[in-house]
This record gives structure tokens, C-alpha cells and sequence, in this order.
């Protein structure tokens, strides 16, 4: 029993010493199956990933970052800056890095409490849904205070980076508001539709006026830097920089003496009034009245001001210039009596008698003086605006002849101004009647379009132009605000009896100068000749009613307006001005601005 019970041991011993030598054979053979992967693995990361491996490792220590341009500056023809570029502190975002987007607004809120909650709620918005390589910056400045102050905690906010920018400033406020328009944060939509390495590290864009119109020449290029930073993100270094190329600095032909002086005049009324130099197209002054603070729009307005600025009833963001379609009124006589004169309906000298009305088909259109003019001629006509001459002119000529004459004057049709958006007005005519009322036309438009009424509307650029045409006698400039740009002379409305320009522009000085002149008034004693016509543009219709200023709710009132030029002879300025519904004259204020800008700034230059 003995020896049995000993080969049983020995035999468990032998059987545990086999499967004690397996597993050390298959943990052996473990070892060196691990060992085999580790060394593949090594392999294939040090030679074979090798170069995926490194720009990854150096895509986490070295970061490529845009260098935004520097805008162009924008100055007036004396090169008084309009548009500036100032420095302040601001936050960039990247939003690829930061862990908690809501926990950090949170925490950035109560760091800052002087943020408006409003805007950085936005911020918010705009932020969430941009791409997350985007990088914007928060539209508000910071002061120096709050900039110190996130600088100690700016540890806790991965993803923010405290930088100074440029930010875009407007010297002069509201003044010339409406032509240099102002710059804002880039949409989606703008983002969408921009080659995106062209604004890379930018985040503003040309919204409006010569900021939108030149964003090509202003924005300039980016550039890009290198940095190296540590595991936490700071930056220990700059490695390599591209410099960004700045945008152009551009000046315009507009005067800003001339500009603020005529702001002062129209003292906030509804109003617009352009200024140019017909001999090459320059605008001098281009003001729309009243203005607004692009200043406001450069952040991003808040609902508050641009509620206020929305329902306020003067209308402050139209750009009455370009946009604003008045009834020409009176002002478009001196044109129909050019067309007619030059195409024998009528000699300069044929007189007709004005009762103050004419009877046409059971209906009695009124003169503006009720007991009329007597004997009128041509100039008589236009020297004491006399509607009842223009009214049998008009049926005389029909509006065909009426609108082919007044198209090359540029009724109905842009400008090609140098800014976006501008408003044709409209010129009457068959077609156009047919086309946009599907109607027939009547004679008794005709005779309204005669005195710029009915369908009549014109922009006071429109106005403008037509003026330094008149003052060019017959040659068409391009109007523009580029002070580099080439004077563009497009061509000259063909006049054969040239002694005709002599005849309408003489009858224009008498209506600044004779004694009858409906501008008389208010030209006594000017040191120079200067040549104009007065308008008046009705609201609403009075039908037989006589026209009381004090008994008519002053939106209703008639709108106010002058075109002129001068000196006479060798014209440096013509001049349209549009008030609307106002008690001040139109005449009164051209006067002053050409007196004004004659003798004060001409002079200077």
C-alpha cells in the first residue's frame, strides 16, 4: 500500500511539474507575443506614422494663428480723417478650445459684471453656431480696469485670449453718416459668401455707404504668425510671422468744412442736400438730414438704440441723397423749357396770357398764383415759376417729347454713383404707365409732369446732376466720391441752337437776381451771379383748396426745393436742396452754402 500510495504521489507530482512547465511556456510565449506588438507598435509610430505623428505633436505645441489687416483710413479732400482705426482691449474666442462653452459665459459674466447681458447673449448665439475653428472676438471694449483684471484670471478661462485691436472710429460722429456708412460684425450670410482666407482673424465688414462700396481697396490681407505653447496653452513664444498686408487709406472728394456747415443750417430737419463741382463731377457735400452715430453699429447696437433710431419719425437711417424720391416740383421747368424751345414748340419770346388757370376737359388746373402772371414768355416763366405757361406747353409737346428730353439729363435712371442701392425715381411715360399700372395715359398727366408732379420723382443726386449738366451746358460728368478717381466724362446732350443753354440759364439768374425772381429775396447783395430755380413739391392733393401752412399737419405740408449754380459764367459749384415739410425755404439755405463755399473755402484752397 505503501509503494502504491508513493507512485500516486509521484505521479501528481510529475503531472503538476508538466502543467506547471506549460504555463511557464504559455506565459513565456505571452511575454513575447506583447513584447512582438510593443515593437511593432514602436516601429510603426517611429518610422512608418513617423510624419503623421509629428505634426500632431507639434499641431498641439506649435498653433498657426491669422493676423488681421489693418484697415484703410478714409479722409476728406483736405485729408481730415473721416474713418480711424483705434486701439482697445477686447476677448478672442476659440471656441475649438474651450471645454465648457455656457460654464465659461457663466464664469465671464460674473468675472465682468459690466457686460451687457443683452450682447453677450448674442455673443452667445453667434459663437455657438459658427464653426468651431472660427475665432471671434467679443464686440465690446474693455476698459483698462476690466482688461487687468481678466488678464490675473485669464487661467480659468481656456479658450478666451485678452488681445488689443483696432476698432473702427468715426471722428465726426453723425456727420456724413450716411455716405461713409460704417462697418459691422461679419453674418453668417456675409461669411458664407467671403473667400474665407481673405478674412481670416477678421470679423467686421462694409455695411453700408463707402465702407461697403470700397471694402475691396479698405480691407487689406491677413497675415499669419507661428506660436509655441505649453500643455496649458500659454504662449512662450513666436516662431515665424507673415505680416498682413493693410488696406488702402482712400480719400474722398467731399469737403468736411462744407458738410458740418450745411448740417448746422438744416439743424436736424428732414432734408437733403448735394453739393458738386460740375466741371468734374466731384460731391462736395452729400447730406442727409437728420443723421444717425455709425459709431453705434461698429460693436453692434444694442436693441435699445436701434429701436430708438427705427421708430424715430424723422427717419434718421434713410439716406434721403439716394433713396429719398421727391416730386421734382418747379425745379424741372428750366429742362421743359429747354426741350421745347430747342424743338421749335414754342419761340423763347411767345407770350401767352395766364388768367392763374388753365380749362382743360372740364377740370381747372391752378396756377400757384391765383390771379396769374398776365403776358408770359419763356423766361417769365421761369423766373416767376409760372405753372400756367408750362401747363399749354406741355399739352403742346405730350410726354413722349417730354420724357426722350429729360432722360439725358439722368431723370429715371442712377446715377452710378459711387455707393450701393441707389434709387432710380421714376420718368413718367406711356410705357412706363402701361408697364407698371397696366393704364393708359391721360393728358392730364402730362400736364401735372410738366411742373414735376404725378408720377414725377427724382432722388436729390438726381437733381444734382442735372444741374451740372445745366451748368457744363450739355456735357454729363460721372458725380463721384473718390477723390483718385478719373473724371468721367460720359458724353454732351446734343443741342443745336447752343445760344438755348444762354437762354434758360439767363432766365435762371433773374430768378436769383431780378427783382420778380421767386429767389430775390434772399440773394440780396451776393457778391456773385449765381443761377437757380425754386420748387415746391405738393404731399397731398388740396384739390380746389387754398394752401394754409398753419392749418395743414406738418407731414403734409409741401416739401421745399432749389437746384442752382455758380458763379454763372465759370460754375464751381451746383447744388440741389430737398426740405421736407418744413417752413424753411429751400433758397435761403443753397444761397448760404454757395456763399459760404465761394468765399470761404474756395479761397482757402
Amino acid at each position: 500500500m505503501k509503494n502504491k500510495h508513493r507512485y500516486q504521489t509521484e505521479g501528481e507530482i510529475y503531472f503538476q511539474k508538466q502543467l506547471f512547465r506549460s504555463r511557464i511556456y504559455f506565459a513565456l510565449a505571452f511575454c513575447i507575443l506583447l513584447l512582438l506588438i510593443l515593437l511593432g507598435r514602436m516601429t510603426y509610430l517611429q518610422w512608418i506614422g513617423y510624419n503623421h505623428y509629428q505634426s500632431m505633436a507639434e499641431g498641439n505645441r506649435i498653433s498657426v494663428e491669422p493676423l488681421p489687416p489693418v484697415r484703410g483710413r478714409i479722409y476728406d479732400r483736405n485729408h481730415a480723417l473721416l474713418a480711424d482705426n483705434q486701439p482697445i482691449f477686447t476677448l478672442k474666442f476659440s471656441k475649438d478650445k474651450m471645454e465648457n462653452l455656457n460654464k465659461s459665459f457663466i464664469d465671464l459674466q460674473t468675472l465682468l459684471p459690466n457686460l451687457s447681458e443683452e450682447r453677450l447673449s448674442k455673443f452667445y448665439d453667434r459663437l455657438n453656431a459658427s464653426s468651431r475653428y472660427r475665432q471671434l472676438y467679443l464686440p465690446y471694449t474693455l476698459s483698462e480696469q476690466e482688461a487687468a483684471r481678466f488678464a490675473a484670471h485669464s487661467y480659468q478661462f481656456p479658450g478666451m485670449t485678452l488681445v488689443a485691436k483696432l476698432k473702427r472710429t468715426y471722428p465726426f460722429k453723425d456727420s456724413a453718416a450716411h455716405v461713409l456708412g460704417y462697418v459691422g460684425k461679419i453674418n453668417q450670410s456675409e461669411y458664407e459668401q467671403l473667400e474665407e482666407s481673405s478674412y481670416a482673424g477678421t470679423d467686421v465688414i462694409g455695411k453700408l455707404g463707402i465702407e461697403k462700396y470700397y471694402e475691396p481697396l479698405l480691407h487689406g490681407q491677413p497675415g499669419i504668425q507661428q506660436i509655441e505653447t505649453n500643455a496649458r496653452g500659454r504662449v512662450i513664444r513666436k516662431l515665424e510671422t507673415i505680416p498682413a498686408t493693410p488696406g488702402k487709406d482712400i480719400q474722398l472728394t467731399l469737403d468736411i468744412r462744407l458738410q458740418r456747415y450745411i448740417e448746422t443750417l438744416l439743424d436736424g430737419k428732414k432734408a437733403a442736400v448735394v453739393v458738386t463741382e460740375p466741371e468734374t463731377g466731384e460731391i462736395l457735400a452729400f447730406v442727409s438730414s437728420p443723421a444717425y452715430d455709425p459709431n453705434l453699429f461698429v460693436d453692434g447696437i444694442s436693441q435699445k438704440n436701434y429701436q430708438a433710431l427705427l421708430n424715430n419719425p424723422k427717419r434718421p437711417l434713410i439716406n434721403r441723397v439716394i433713396n429719398g424720391q421727391y416730386p421734382p416740383g418747379s425745379t424741372v421747368k428750366p429742362f421743359i423749357a429747354l426741350a421745347a424751345i430747342e424743338n421749335d414748340i414754342i419761340s423763347p419770346n411767345t407770350e401767352i396770357h395766364d388768367p392763374g388757370f388753365l380749362e382743360y376737359q372740364d377740370h381747372r388746373y391752378r396756377d400757384w398764383k391765383r390771379r396769374g402772371h398776365g403776358l408770359v414768355d419763356m423766361r417769365k416763366a421761369i423766373v416767376e415759376s409760372c405753372d400756367t405757361y408750362f401747363y399749354k406747353l406741355s399739352l403742346d409737346m405730350g410726354i413722349d417729347l417730354i420724357h426722350s428730353s429729360l432722360t439725358p439729363f439722368g431723370f429715371g435712371h442712377i446715377t452710378k454713383v459711387d455707393l450701393q442701392n441707389e434709387s432710380t425715381g421714376i420718368l413718367p411715360s406711356r410705357s412706363w404707365k402701361r408697364n407698371v399700372k397696366n393704364d393708359d395715359w391721360y393728358n392730364g398727366e402730362t400736364i401735372i409732369t410738366s411742373i414735376g408732379q404725378g408720377f414725377f420723382l427724382a432722388t436729390p443726386l438726381q437733381l444734382a446732376k442735372a444741374t451740372s449738366i445745366l451748368a457744363n451746358r450739355g456735357e454729363i460728368i460721372q458725380p463721384r466720391l473718390l477723390k483718385s478717381a478719373p473724371t468721367f466724362v460720359i458724353k454732351k446732350i446734343a443741342i443745336e441752337k447752343t445760344q438755348n443753354w444762354e437762354r434758360v440759364i439767363q432766365a435762371m439768374e433773374d430768378t436769383v437776381h431780378s427783382i420778380h425772381g421767386t429767389a430775390h429775396a434772399y440773394a440780396r447783395g451776393l457778391p456773385f451771379k449765381m443761377a437757380g430755380k425754386t420748387g415746391t413739391a405738393q404731399v397731398f392733393s388740396l384739390n380746389e383748396g387754398e394752401y394754409n401752412e398753419d392749418e395743414i399737419t406738418k407731414n403734409l405740408r409741401d416739401h421745399s426745393l432749389f437746384i442752382g449754380f455758380a458763379p454763372v459764367d465759370k460754375p464751381k459749384i451746383a447744388i440741389s436742396v430737398i426740405i421736407e415739410n418744413s417752413t424753411t425755404k429751400a433758397a435761403p439755405v443753397a444761397i448760404k452754402i454757395a456763399k459760404y463755399y465761394l468765399e470761404e473755402l474756395s479761397n482757402e484752397d
